[in-house]
């Protein structure tokens, strides 16, 4: 059975060197969209404001409450944010598509960046879209962080960065894989990676234009060692 991921090509791939500004100049840099105050968290990457609202927090996934560490990463959220006012900065698109709002959250006691701090936890994992590209290199470091102190989810296998042969055999979900390209196929309007052990990785035609806009070709890499995340699907 051939398992492909949707992928976005991370860390080894498109990710630039960091500037060597903090983060909170990162975050003074985006547009606000106002404060709200958080009257519940939902899961440990959704909360509910005081308009009624829902609010996705952008550049991250937590895993399912029903998931393991998904209400651990909950629990997380709340001590962070419930009761409290956070400020709304853009990541790019002011909803996601399912009519959410969508932003990076600062503490407005405070400033801590909500994000920031829940990837280096381990409560969460970095997953960006063309929309919401916000801070993705600051918070790939702060996911890296998280996982090389093990903390949080990166604690249990389940959540560990998987190679090829592993990738192939597990459930479908969001993962992150590490694997060697053996081979670059094109199509009309994507390009597949052969990864091997019946694993593939899908470059959708949007991100072939991110690869244009770096300078880079994604037939440059054959042969090398990459990081992708995205959906298993079978």
């Amino acid at each position: 059975m051939i398992r492909v991921v949707a992928a976005l090509l991370a860390a080894l791939c498109l990710t630039a060197p960091l500037a060597a500004c903090g983060d909170a100049a990162r975050l003074d840099a985006l547009a606000s969209q106002g404060k709200a105050r958080v009257v519940e968290v939902v899961t440990g990457d959704m909360v509910r404001l005081s308009d009624g609202s829902d609010l996705k927090l952008a550049g991250i996934t937590a895993p399912r409450l029903d998931a393991p560490y998904g209400e651990a990463s909950r629990e997380m959220l709340a001590k962070m944010v419930l009761g409290q006012d956070v400020e709304l900065l853009s990541a790019g698109a002011a909803r996601d598509p399912f009519g959410r709002k969508l932003a990076q959250l600062r503490l407005a006691k405070g400033r801590r960046w909500v994000q920031g701090r829940l990837l280096r936890e381990g409560a969460v994992r970095v997953r960006t879209f063309p929309e919401s590209r916000a801070l993705a290199h600051e918070m790939l470091r702060r996911e890296g962080e998280g996982r090389n102190a093990r903390r949080g989810l990166w604690a249990l296998p389940a959540y560990r960065v998987k190679i090829a042969g592993e990738a192939a055999v597990a459930p479908p979900g969001f993962r992150i894989v590490e694997a060697q390209v053996a081979q670059l196929r094109t199509g009309s309007d994507s390009r597949l990676l052969e990864l091997g052990h019946g694993f593939s990785a899908v470059i959708p035609a949007r991100a072939i234009q991110d690869f244009d806009s770096t300078g880079r070709s994604p037939a440059s890499l054959e042969g090398r060692l990459v990081r992708l995340r995205g959906y298993v699907r079978d």
